[in-house]
């Protein structure tokens, strides 16, 4: 008996350490910016909430066809029973059977106050302590998705089921994994890879934000290269990859041209005392540099989509002036 004991306090510790890394991602993944096709909004530290388009439009001069997934998209809306969970499992995942409590999010869709644009779906994605995994509910455009003709307005909150979160508790799931199969849900025709990147938006940004945002968005796109596997969209990822990698050093090539005079011209004025010396000039920091330092690619066991890792090379202020 104690053993058993021991064995499922170590097997709840893990449970939670498990969550917190989800929810981790979360805070991380939740403030960046600059997708094609979803957007995110961080509610809290439980709640995540990601608008996602409709319908893909094609661009000026673009053919959709190279946009679109191979795999056939779902004819919506779906039937209940195969996209949401249904009562009596909800009962038996919350240990609530007795009270008759489902996996209701922390407030009901019909209380929502996120504005959504009429294109677009609200999804909810929480990792809330009380159920000890993540779940994701629709906030948004219910009957676009599903079939709801003859259900009650409770059933409006029904957690999905989705492949990543059904997943959960047999092999890695992230937040990403979560994000790649909303948007192939709900987006039609389904996009071939979820996570493109609208360059368009970073370039419009102030030098400083889009040295931010960049940043951040090479760091989820490594992620997504690392973790995901050997997915349908992991060439396109690494695509977009090279591309916001290249724009967030020259944004910080630039950014750094613009620093470094003004901070000698205000270190200069503050020692009046001090006999100048010949500082030598910094104007940008050498192209050489500024790029990615290592790719190293390896084929996947299929040889079809190279999977790859980034090493960049971080240029500290001393170092750019010598």
């Amino acid at each position: 008996f104690e053993y058993k004991m021991a064995a499922a306090t170590e097997r709840e510790k893990a449970e939670k350490k498990r969550l917190q890394g989800f929810l981790g991602e979360i805070l991380r993944v939740g403030s960046i910016k600059g997708f094609q096709y979803f957007t995110l909004y961080l509610r809290g530290r439980e709640e995540l909430l990601c608008s996602i388009i409709n319908e893909l439009k094609p661009e000026a001069g673009v053919p959709l066809s190279t946009h679109i997934c191979t795999e056939k998209s779902s004819d919506l809306p779906l039937n209940k029973s195969s996209l949401m969970l249904s009562i009596g499992t909800q009962q038996r995942l919350s240990g609530l059977a007795h009270m008759n409590i489902g996996l209701p999010p922390a407030s009901p869709s019909d209380k929502e106050i996120t504005p959504v644009a009429p294109d677009q779906t609200l999804f909810l994605i929480a990792g809330y302590a009380r159920y000890n995994c993540p779940y994701v509910w629709i906030r948004s455009h219910h009957h676009r998705l599903v079939n709801l003709t003859h259900a009650s307005s409770a059933d409006k909150d029904n957690p999905l089921k989705l492949n990543a979160t059904n997943n959960w508790g047999r092999e890695e799931v992230h937040l990403w994994d979560i994000l790649a199969e909303l948007v192939h849900l709900c987006t039609v025709p389904a996009p071939r890879n979820p996570f493109a990147v609208d360059l368009a938006y970073f370039q419009q940004l102030p030098l400083a934000d889009q040295v931010q945002s960049t940043g951040a968005m090479v760091w989820l796109l490594q992620q997504v290269m690392k973790h995901s596997g050997n997915k349908e969209y992991s060439g396109k990822v690494f695509e977009d990859l090279h591309d916001v990698t290249k724009l967030h050093f020259h944004s910080l090539q630039q950014w750094t041209g613009e620093k470094l005079p003004q901070q000698q011209q205000q270190q200069q004025q503050h020692q009046p005392q001090q006999v100048t010396t010949a500082v030598p000039q910094v104007a940008m920091v050498p192209d050489s540099v500024m790029t990615v330092a290592v790719t190293q690619a390896s084929e996947s066991s299929t040889g079809d989509v190279p999977m790859a890792t980034h090493a960049v090379e971080v240029v500290t202020l001393e170092q750019a002036q010598q």
